[in-house]
């Protein structure tokens, strides 16, 4: 993941061709160094999600018997910890929240289908009145076809990209893993890691909406 052909592929992923992006004036709601605050951490799950879609693919792929092989050459490497300059996120703890924001997050994690809200929304949700007017537009937008047309894209680019541009092996043997788990055990981690690829192949949309919508 420190390298720059791991940087290079997740360049792939971050822009996703969303053409039904909403527009709004933020700064009718916040002065522009709190819009660029938001940007900011907007930036951080921008960056970062589709690396961790990059890693879930890998260990999905890995886990079915389709190893990571590495077969291209090592282009680089990136200096290693966080990137200078990103923010410190502070993520808002739902039971802590004022009413309205719990009511917020509950309806994000309803549309999701989830138990939890995705650390995106959380550390977004210190801005409740621009998460509000976000989610407002992001929500239909979620039950629409591009929505699922480029999430299925996304995850299937995600496979191919591990394959193709990885420069180390990532061989997780079934076999090796069953000494240790039970079956019902390896069930359930390979279902967690595919929600986990479902999961993130819409947040880096979702996100990407968001970024888009406020700039």
């Amino acid at each position: 993941m420190l390298t720059t052909n791991v940087e290079a592929v997740s360049n792939e992923l971050r822009f996703p061709s969303i053409t039904c992006v909403s527009t709004y004036d933020f700064t009718k709601n916040y002065p522009i160094e709190t819009l660029n605050k938001i940007k900011r951490i907007l930036s951080v799950f921008h960056y970062v999600n589709p690396k961790l879609l990059l890693i879930a693919s890998a260990w999905v792929e890995s886990i079915s018997t389709r190893p990571i092989l590495g077969k291209s050459n090592v282009t680089g490497m990136i200096k290693q910890g966080v990137i200078e300059g990103m923010p410190q996120i502070s993520l808002v703890h739902i039971p802590d929240a004022p009413y309205k924001t719990q009511q917020l997050l509950l309806d994000i994690a309803k549309e999701h289908h989830s138990f939890d809200v995705a650390s995106d929304f959380r550390a977004l949700a210190n801005y409740p009145q621009s998460l509000e007017i976000s989610w407002m537009h992001l929500k239909p937008y979620i039950r629409g076809d591009e929505y699922s047309v480029l999430k299925s894209k996304l995850l299937d680019s995600s496979v191919d990209l591990v394959h193709q541009s990885m420069p180390y092996p990532v061989i997780v043997k079934i076999e090796s893993l069953a000494n240790v788990y039970t079956s019902a055990q390896l069930s359930g981690i390979m279902g967690l890691l595919s929600m986990f690829q479902n999961f993130l192949s819409g947040l880096i949309l979702e996100v990407e909406f968001m970024r888009k919508m406020i700039q």
